[in-house]
């Protein structure tokens, strides 16, 4: 059904307020549009323009009983339901059903005020089933009823009025001998008779069930269903009749309790039980009737209850029953009407309705003079002077203004604002409205209310504290609460409703915004950040948000949750043997992130390794050897060290540690042959050239270059009969012996390792040439020159190669050279930091001196200084212990890493820095393919012996080279490192001497056709040099 509405206006039927009419069907839904007060009321019409841009609407709610049916738009005036809405609750007896509700429309300037009443008709819709109090009855009739007879049943009942009620009964079966009829009563019942169509007879059949049937006028019809019991006999057929229907009367208000107020009078033409007859007050009227009134049941008398209260325009209508006493009784009603008079003074009854639409008023702080604050309805039931009420307010603050003219027995009053406001010095008014009339005695009343200032949003949000500072330990859980932040506001409302959020941040933390809990959403680990500082802010939610800030500091606090850790996990160091008690090994180093008494570190040396250990870790992580250390006892220590944290609990870390003893030369070579029980070698005089006719072993028990041992012997061989290989100890017949030859033949060697500075041991090896020709032996002439026409192509072949190999190499020496100069101008002012020098490869010029030099004697000093570094010319020595080297180097490839230490290289004076090659090939003579043949030496490689003299000379040029070396037992002359090796130098004292086995470094003659080596050596792969590079603040070298 759709909504419709009619509006009437009557602008001049009320001095203070006009009345808008709606209708609308009952049920809607809330929030049912209903209609536009505004427009209905013509308020444009009536305010001015600015007021109605300020125009506020409420509903009058505690003066209004309806008022919560139904709510209004403060701006719009638009009308709508609060609530569904039952017509049959809230006009249960009333056929026309009309709510009044007053609303007031206001300007916020206080310029307007209008109260518009509005009478809201609920149209009744099709919602109820017609209902029998009982779902079936008992009807009896006299056998000998006539045709038409009827009896008078419970009539149906549909809360619905007007054509929703109930419109028709039928009855069921339609061949029953009954027929139904019905009759509408005044309060919506209906009398409802069963109808005998024709005759009965109790012999045929005494009892009928019969449906009767009541039926609304919806479409589709609704419909109520009363089963009715027929037993035939007799039946009361006639109802009581009132002797007076429609009774008025009137009553003082002041009326006795139990005072009667009329009497009731009714007949009936039944006999018997039929015809008597009890009154009551019926019960589908409004509950106060009942509660206000009784009636006598047999009597009639109606009484008062209860005491009445006079109200203008009002009267009580009461619905009275009479009924007779039959078992189907028949009931008749009629409507008593009474009015009262106002007899007594009644004090006037005070209404307050604020226009907040709360339990109390409420206005803004900055609300201008004049502003409405609450509507005041003042109710008088009394007439002439004590109906006349007078009524003020007891605040300065506020004055009360009459609001239009009396209207019945109310007058109505607004409260307005008298001065101005402040809520930040007072917050609340308590405001008493005192009204009093003008009877004799006066009679006064009062009502108090609250006004509350409505805060305006002009202070900021304020923390506790500006700068928040907390410790938090490292390792939190996730979600663990940081601290809790508050902050006030000294506004109200939403204007001192504060919500919390932090600065956007890289950091994780998060902050409720109710409570302020800020909680860490991830977790701290102070060894990346131990500090951080957040920005939290407060904003209040008034509509003009203030927003106060404060600094969170958080402080990272440290749990002992790293462990120290070693720069390596193998820790190796080199130390030398020999160098006596508490040397110094190294440091060792470890990192641990934590702090203060965490960070601390104690180091030891794991207990299981201990025993027997030359070794102490003090707790700074300084090692020592505590005592002398011995390489060939033991060559390296492994054991595990301890780096203990002091945290609490303490963290540990244990390392691989392997300390290497660097070998020293302490240790010289010892000849295994030849020695004093076996130093003889016999040939016979028949021994082919070129074959191995003896071989010097030995051994050295120090490592390295230590063990390397050459061989090499001071004597002459003038007979060039025999030839010793320097590094493999070999000597070879160098040619074929005659018998001139026979003989014996004693030298002395040497065996020199080559350590710096070297150790030698000699020993006497005899080599016998016998006359005893070889078993077998027939070799024929021809064949022995085949042979030797064969080495002579072999040696040719083989020196061409050599002489190649030479003139290439002394190019690339010349070469390097001048790049070295060139170096060292454009580096001559580049630093040197470092207290060690590089090593150096070091070649010898092969310009002969002017004149030959020819070493006769030979004292220990003397050799030892014939081993050093011999530069032609003036050249100097450069002298740098091999050992210091050696660990550095080996140092240094294990911890370049963690070293920050830069190497650098030291000049002594002297050094021109020029380094020059010393790479050349040593050929064979040609006298024989031996591999033996290429090798390297401090000393010649070709040793003859002359069998005339028994003398040795040795005829080859030769140079030698050494690297520098570390300290030895042999402590060479103090000036050693300055000495001049050149041929004018007086390094060799008895150059010119003779001996008999003199050793020949150098041949300028150029004549000696039985060396096995020109110009130059080839340093032993074993003797090849390292070049270290080592970085200044200027330059790299």
């Amino acid at each position: 059904m759709e909504l419709w509405m009619l509006v009437l206006i009557f602008p001049l039927h009320f001095a203070f307020g006009q009345i808008v009419e709606y209708s609308l069907p009952e049920e809607k839904a809330p929030n049912t549009y209903i209609g536009n007060v505004a427009q209905d009321a013509n308020i444009s019409g009536l305010a001015q323009t600015e007021d109605l841009l300020n125009m506020e609407y409420r509903i009058l709610s505690q003066s209004n009983p309806y008022a919560e049916l139904f709510s209004i738009n403060e701006k719009d005036a638009n009308l709508y339901t609060a609530k569904q809405i039952d017509r049959e609750t809230v006009c249960k007896f009333d056929e026309k059903c009309i709510l009044k509700v007053d609303v007031i429309a206001r300007s916020s300037s206080g310029n307007f005020y209008q109260k518009i009443q509005l009478n809201l008709q609920i149209l009744d819709i099709n919602d109820n089933y017609p209902k029998f109090s009982r779902g079936s009855i008992d009807v009896e009739l006299s056998e000998g009823s006539s045709v038409g007879t009827s009896v008078q049943i419970e009539g149906a009942i549909d809360a619905d009025t007007g054509m929703y009620a109930v419109q028709n009964y039928v009855i069921s079966p339609n061949d029953s001998p009954f027929d139904v009829h019905f009759q509408k009563n005044v309060d919506g019942s209906s009398i409802v008779k069963l109808v005998l169509r024709e005759a009965l007879n109790r012999e045929d059949r005494e009892y009928y069930l019969i449906q009767v049937l009541a039926q609304d006028g919806g479409n589709p019809p609704r419909s109520g269903i009363l089963n009715v019991n027929v037993y035939v006999t007799d039946v009361n057929d006639n109802s009581p009749v009132f002797i007076t229907s429609n009774l008025n009367v009137t009553i003082d208000e002041d009326a006795a309790i139990n005072s009667t107020i009329l009497v009731v009078r009714a007949t009936d033409a039944d006999k018997g039980n039929n015809s008597v007859i009890v009154y009551s007050i019926s019960e589908r009227q409004d509950l106060r009737i009942q509660t206000l009134f009784g009636i006598e049941r047999y009597t009639g008398r109606l009484l008062l209850k209860e005491s009445l209260i006079f109200e203008p325009g009002e009267s009580y209508k009461i619905i009275v029953e009479a009924s007779d006493s039959a078992k189907q009784p028949r009931i008749s009603q009629t409507q008593v009407i009474v009015n009262v008079n106002d007899t007594h003074n009644n004090p006037p009854q005070i209404t307050v309705d604020p226009l907040s639409g709360t339990a109390d008023a409420e206005i803004s702080e900055k609300a201008k003079f004049g502003a409405p604050v609450s509507h005041i309805t003042v109710f008088d039931p009394d007439t002439g002077y004590n109906g006349r009420v007078n009524c003020s307010v007891d605040d300065k603050a506020f004055a009360v203004q009459q609001f239009g003219e009396p209207s019945g027995y109310k007058v109505e009053y607004k409260v307005v604002v008298n001065q101005p406001l402040d809520r930040e010095n007072l917050g609340v008014y308590r405001v008493t409205v005192l009204c009093e009339d003008e009877g004799h005695p006066k009679l006064n009343a009062s009502a108090t209310f609250h006004v509350r200032l409505i805060d305006e949003n002009d202070n900021y949000p304020v923390f506790s504290q500006k700068v928040y500072q907390i410790m938090k330990a490292e390792n939190n859980e996730v979600g663990d609460v940081l601290l809790q932040v508050t902050a006030t506001d000294e506004d109200t409302g939403d204007n001192s409703m504060i919500k919390y959020h932090l600065q956007p941040s890289v950091y994780n933390f998060g902050i409720d915004s109710v409570t302020g809990l800020v909680k860490i959403l991830f977790k701290m680990d102070r060894e990346t950040v131990n500090e951080y500082r957040l920005i939290v802010y407060a904003v209040d939610q008034g509509e003009d948000p203030k927003t106060g800030s404060a600094e969170i500091l958080v402080q990272v606090s440290d749990l002992n949750d790293n462990a120290p850790v070693f720069e390596n996990d193998n820790l190796n160091f080199n130390v030398p043997e020999n160098f006596g008690r508490n040397v110094t090994v190294g440091v060792l180093l470890v990192s641990d992130g934590d702090s203060g008494e965490n960070n601390r570190v104690s180091f030891s040396i794991d207990p299981k390794s201990k025993p027997g250990l030359p070794f102490e870790v003090f707790s700074n992580g300084s090692m020592i050897a505590v005592n002398s250390l011995d390489r060939e006892e033991h060559s390296a220590y492994t054991f595990d060290v301890i780096a203990k944290d002091h945290g609490v609990p303490s963290q540990s870390t244990r390392a691989n540690v392997t300390v290497r003893v660097l070998d020293m030369n302490d240790n010289a070579p010892v000849f295994i042959f030849p020695t004093i029980n076996n130093n003889t070698v016999t040939i016979s005089y028949q021994t082919q050239p070129n074959q191995v006719i003896a071989h010097l072993k030995s051994k050295d028990s120090d490592e390295g270059l230590n063990s390397k041992v050459t061989y090499l012997t001071p004597g002459r061989n003038l007979s060039n009969l025999f030839q010793l290989n320097t590094l493999s100890g070999r000597i070879i017949l160098t040619r074929a012996p005659n018998e001139e030859d026979v003989g014996s033949y004693t030298m002395l060697v040497y065996a020199q390792d080559k350590g710096t500075p070297p150790k030698i041991t000699q020993a006497f090896l005899t080599i016998v040439i016998s006359n005893i020709p070889l078993d077998g032996a027939n070799i024929s002439p021809v064949q022995q020159e085949h042979k030797f026409y064969i080495i002579a192509i072999a040696i040719t072949c083989v020196t061409g190669v050599i002489a190649v190999v030479i003139i290439l190499t002394i190019c690339l020496i010349k070469r390097a050279d001048r790049l070295k100069m060139k170096y060292q101008q454009s580096h001559n002012e580049c630093e040197v930091n470092q207290g060690f020098e590089p090593r150096k490869k070091v070649s010898f010029s092969m310009d002969a001196p002017d004149s030959p030099k020819v070493v006769t004697h030979v004292t220990s000093n003397q050799l030892y200084s014939a081993l050093a570094n011999q530069v032609a010319g003036s050249s100097r020595l450069n002298y740098q212990p091999r050992y210091h080297n050696e660990m550095y180097d080996r140092q240094r490839s294990q911890n370049t890493s963690t070293s920050n230490k830069a190497l650098h290289n030291t000049t002594h004076e002297g050094d021109n820095h020029s380094i020059n090659s010393a790479d050349t090939a040593t050929s064979d003579s040609g006298r024989g393919g031996s591999d033996d043949m290429n090798t390297s030496s401090m000393f010649p490689s070709s040793l003859d012996f002359d069998q005339d003299s028994r003398t040795r000379s040795n005829r080859s040029n030769s140079s030698h080279h050494e690297r520098d070396k570390s300290k030895s037992q042999t402590t060479p002359p103090s000036d050693f490192f300055n000495l001049d090796f050149s041929y004018g130098s007086n390094v060799y004292p008895n150059l010119n001497s003779s001996y008999p086995h003199g050793l020949v470094p150098y041949n300028t003659t150029g004549n000696d056709d039985s060396t096995t080596t020109s110009g130059s050596y080839v340093l032993d792969p074993e003797e090849e040099m390292k070049e270290v590079t080592q970085p200044s603040n200027r330059c790299i070298v």
